[in-house]
């Protein structure tokens, strides 16, 4: 740790710089129109968490942060690449919770059996016969695409009460057996 504190301080490099660039230009667009479509729906237009300079200047950290964890001194397109992952999955699914996560648990509370047989289709499909899967990584990426973590961790617990799937590792780690 302290060699890398004292000799590794990447950069990002050109390929790294651009694919930021772009994804930061794309992910205000997203926002942006997200934002336009609520206003024109007629809906109450809440507040939209936007992607501001201050979260480009973190996801440059967070890039560079991912460098120096390999003793790299230039930040790689897969630093950045990770680092809007991470991005997505934390401060835009804030932003699409909305009331601050009280809309989520309400939403998991009273969810149609149909949701809940879309979520679990979901699951199914990302989860392989026999793979050993990181539950918080299929959880990220439930909602990322749109479902609810809640609704996705009870999916898992319903999935596991019928021994369609296994936790292991204090339930870090999930295997489909069925």
């Amino acid at each position: 740790i302290q060699y890398c504190r004292l000799k590794c301080s990447p950069r990002l490099s050109e390929e790294a710089g651009e694919i930021l660039a772009s994804s930061y230009v794309k992910v205000r667009d997203e926002v942006r129109k997200q934002h336009m479509n609520k206003s024109d729906d007629g809906g109450n237009s809440r507040p939209v968490i936007p992607i501001t300079v201050r979260q480009l200047e973190a996801l440059v950290r967070v890039s560079e942060s991912l460098a120096k964890m390999r003793l790299d001194n230039d930040v790689q397109s897969e630093d950045v690449t990770e680092a809007i992952r991470l991005f997505r999955v934390s401060t835009m699914a804030a932003s699409s919770a909305g009331n601050n996560g009280k809309a989520s648990v309400l939403s998991a509370a009273q969810v149609s059996p149909e949701v809940m047989q879309q979520t679990e289709s979901f699951l199914r499909s990302r989860l392989f016969v026999g793979a050993l899967v990181n539950k918080q990584r299929i959880v990220e990426e439930a909602t990322s695409q749109g479902y609810d973590s809640m609704l996705v961790s009870r999916a898992l617990s319903i999935m596991v009460m019928r021994g369609e799937v296994q936790e292991r590792n204090q339930s870090r780690i999930i295997k489909r057996v069925k």
